[in-house]
């Protein structure tokens, strides 16, 4: 396992300095990300969007999908939901770029978008869900963390609570994932919302809340199916004892989405609401994946027309719909709206950053930051 900067953490633990915040240009909001693709595989409302790179594409996971048949040339309405499940997954091919993506759903025998995440026969079949966390590909597979969800019989957006996480596993390309249970087990010691690859080593980001905020895994790929092999940064050495596990950014609620921008040398970060704010996205920058992180720039979220927007979430950046030559990001996030069965999709949105004043361009026009 590749070691890792424990330098950089330590100076930022302790009150360093932290990277500039990003400079946000120009946004733009796209409205739903609901087009035929969804229409073809009988999906009418889900929330979640999150995209993991694979060879050829990239694979999006959605949450909680209902499922019905919509009407040619119309949107989707609630009075048209024939069912649920609590996930799905759609494929997305390199090099398409349209906004909104025309996403390929994973479908059943019907012709509907499937769940390929199954509980097994003696779970609760009437309490429990899966909902899909961050994965990534190794090999010719593709790994999906995903949270163990426990719902009560009262109906409501709140009504559930986490009560594990666990590991699950496909071949290419994806039909159905196996569920892992090592020892008979199928709990996993973290939960990532967020992957990032150094080498051979992979780093995973879980938004906690004990210790409250943004915790910090590592485990190398290869022992990526062992719950023993995995180590939490205690904020001067790795520790298999998730216990140990210190903070490393306090203000991460729900989601977090970190991706390295070429055209910036800079990696972003992107987390959503919380209840003081919960009509906004923040955008961090840093040099490393571990931080510093910047301060937020912060971006309000505009209300939808005739709706109340209770909080934003599920802000997931998507670097696969990005120029790698430009600072244009493209994100993808959900809102909980106010009122009874107020079900929606996730949104679009464009968003330019401008240069800092220590960002030159390179020859090839991508801005650069000369090396520390």
């Amino acid at each position: 396992m590749r070691p890792f900067t424990l330098v950089i953490l330590t100076i930022w633990l302790g009150g360093g300095a932290a990277f500039s915040q990003p400079q946000v240009g120009r946004v733009e909001f796209g409205g739903s990300i609901w087009n035929d693709g969804q229409r073809r595989a009988g999906v009418l409302f889900q929330d979640g969007a999150q995209s993991i790179p694979l060879k050829g594409g990239s694979i999006w996971t959605f949450g909680d999908t209902f499922i019905g048949k919509p009407q040619p040339g119309q949107p989707p309405k609630n009075s048209q939901i024939t069912g649920a499940v609590w996930a799905t997954f759609a494929w997305l091919p390199d090099g398409t770029t349209n906004l909104p993506p025309p996403l390929e759903y994973i479908l059943d025998t019907n012709g509907v978008a499937a769940c390929p995440l199954k509980l097994f026969p003696e779970e609760d079949q009437k309490h429990l869900r899966l909902w899909p966390a961050d994965g990534i590909a190794i090999g010719e597979r593709i790994y999906v963390f995903y949270s163990m969800i426990k719902t009560g019989d009262k109906e409501g957006p709140w009504n559930f609570q986490g009560v594990g996480s666990g590991l699950a596993v496909a071949d290419l390309p994806v039909k159905q994932f196996t569920r892992l249970r090592p020892g008979g087990h199928c709990q996993f010691p973290v939960n990532p919302i967020q992957i990032l690859r150094q080498n051979e080593t992979l780093y995973l980001y879980e938004v906690s809340s004990s210790p409250k905020g943004l915790i910090l895994a590592r485990v190398g790929e290869k022992q990526i199916e062992n719950p023993a092999a995995y180590e939490f940064f205690t904020g001067d050495r790795w520790s298999t004892n998730r216990a140990d596990a210190k903070v490393v950014l306090r203000e991460a609620y729900g989601q977090v989405s970190i991706a390295w921008i070429p055209a910036l040398r800079a990696y972003v970060m992107a987390t959503s609401s919380d209840f003081s704010h919960p009509h906004e996205i923040q955008l961090r920058e840093s040099r490393q994946p571990e931080g510093p992180w910047s301060k937020p720039a912060r971006i309000a979220v505009p209300e939808m027309p005739g709706k109340k927007t209770q909080l934003v979430y599920c802000t997931f950046l998507h670097p696969e719909l990005s120029d790698a030559r430009s600072p244009r990001l493209v994100a993808t996030f959900c809102r909980i709206l106010e009122g009874s069965w107020a079900l929606s999709n996730p949104e679009w949105m464009t968003i330019m950053l401008t240069a800092h004043l220590d960002t030159v361009p390179g020859r090839d026009g991508a801005l650069r930051r000369p090396r520390p």
